[in-house]
């Protein structure tokens, strides 16, 4: 069996935490096996609880709609999540459900080695946290930022629900997710020096 099929069939099977007696479905990643991006969002909505897929609600097409207009093509990229169960109705996963699913994202990782992380809001980085062995600190203080991790970029950006209650982070979201597609392309054709000189790498070592 595909590695990338194995692991979801474990994730759709999980019983890690008390999130299964609640869930309707778990939630895989979906996208690109090949990709040079990978998103990484927090935990399925309602929306996502209902059909097993990444980002189908009113975050999602926000996401979708930024990533448009950016040109950036969601069809090549990897979506996923740091949670893959939906957790309480208006409750954010509690550390100890993100550190259970954190062996899905860090299995993903290896299986589809993307080029570029972009968590979005603090518990992607709460999971990565477990992963790569990083406190990155609050979304608030790193979004925006590119950091470097021997060949992976990791670039943090809000969650698109925190722009739906907060519209005034909009443009910034929108700019960031330019200035992404930009990043993605000169990755694709520059060298590590260029790279280096035309942004502001923040370099940083894991566990």
């Amino acid at each position: 069996m595909d590695p990338l099929q194995e692991l979801n069939r474990e994730i759709q099977s999980c019983k890690r935490c008390d999130l299964f007696f609640s869930r309707r479905r778990a939630v895989c990643g979906t996208g690109d096996p090949k990709p040079q991006l990978m998103i990484i969002g927090e935990a399925p909505g309602a929306r996502e609880d209902e059909t097993g897929i990444p980002f189908v609600g009113r975050s999602g097409r926000l996401l979708r709609e930024v990533m448009g207009m950016a040109g950036l093509d969601i069809n090549t990229v990897y979506i996923s999540n740091a949670v893959r169960c939906r957790p309480k109705i208006g409750k954010s996963p509690r550390i100890s459900e993100i550190r259970k699913c954190s062996n899905f994202l860090r299995s993903e990782i290896s299986i589809l080695n993307p080029q570029i992380l972009v968590p979005m809001g603090n518990s992607p980085l709460r999971s990565l946290r477990s992963v790569l062995g990083i406190d990155f600190g609050p979304i608030s203080e790193v979004e925006g930022i590119i950091f470097s991790l021997g060949n992976i970029f990791i670039a943090p950006q809000y969650h698109p629900a925190a722009i739906l209650r907060n519209p005034k982070r909009y443009e910034r979201f929108k700019d960031n997710f330019s200035r992404l597609r930009e990043f993605v392309d000169d990755v694709r054709r520059m060298d590590s020096g260029e790279i280096e000189k035309n942004y502001r790498i923040r370099h940083i070592s894991g566990a």
